[in-house]
C-alpha cells in the first residue's frame, strides 16, 4: 500500500474544493485567483491551502519533500500517531526593528501549513527522520518487511 493523503483519496473532492475556492474567491475578492495563488487566507494572510509536498517512493523508504523557506528546525514539527504523519509548520512575522526606519511597505508575514499523511502498516514508525536543509524540509519514512497475512483457521463445527 502505497503513502495515502489523509482524507483525500478521492481526486474529485479535491478538483471540487480548488473549483470552490476559486468560485468563493471571485464571489468575495472579485478576482479569479485560479490555481496561481492561494484562493482564502486566515489569520494575518496565513495560507490555509494545501502546502505543496512530493512523496518519492524508494526501495527502502518513503521521502517527503517540501519547500519551507525561511523555516528552521524549530519552527516545524513532524509527529506520528495511529498511523497518521503529520507535518507542520508555524513562522510568526518578524517585528522590524524601528531604529533602522520606518516600515513603509510589509509583505513578508506569518505563514503556517500542516498536512497529515495515513501510512501503511509497513513501515518503521520509530526510525522516521526529518531534516532540514537550505529551506527544503525531506522526512525520510522508512519501510519494514510486510507482515505475513495468518492463514485462514478452520473451525470444527460440532453437535450439541
Amino acid at each position: 500500500m502505497a503513502l495515502s493523503l489523509f482524507g483525500t483519496t478521492d481526486p474529485f473532492f479535491g478538483n471540487m474544493e480548488r473549483a470552490m475556492d476559486r468560485a468563493f474567491s471571485r464571489a468575495l475578492t472579485g478576482m479569479d485567483v485560479g490555481a496561481l495563488k492561494p484562493a482564502m487566507t486566515g489569520p494575518a494572510g496565513a495560507s490555509t491551502t494545501a502546502h505543496p509536498m512530493d512523496i518519492v517512493e524508494t526501495k527502502d523508504a518513503y521521502l517527503l519533500h517540501a519547500d519551507a523557506p525561511g523555516f528552521s528546525p524549530s519552527d516545524i514539527s513532524v509527529e506520528m500517531a495511529e498511523g497518521l504523519l503529520t507535518i507542520s509548520g508555524k513562522k510568526t512575522e518578524e517585528k522590524a526593528d524601528e531604529s533602522e526606519g520606518k516600515v513603509v511597505r510589509r509583505e513578508r508575514h506569518f505563514t503556517q501549513f500542516t498536512r497529515s499523511f495515513a501510512l501503511p502498516e509497513s513501515v518503521k514508525e520509530d526510525e522516521i527522520a526529518a531534516s532540514l536543509d537550505k529551506g527544503v524540509l525531506c522526512v525520510k519514512v522508512p519501510k519494514a518487511e510486510p507482515q505475513p497475512k495468518p492463514q485462514p483457521k478452520r473451525i470444527q463445527v460440532t453437535a450439541a
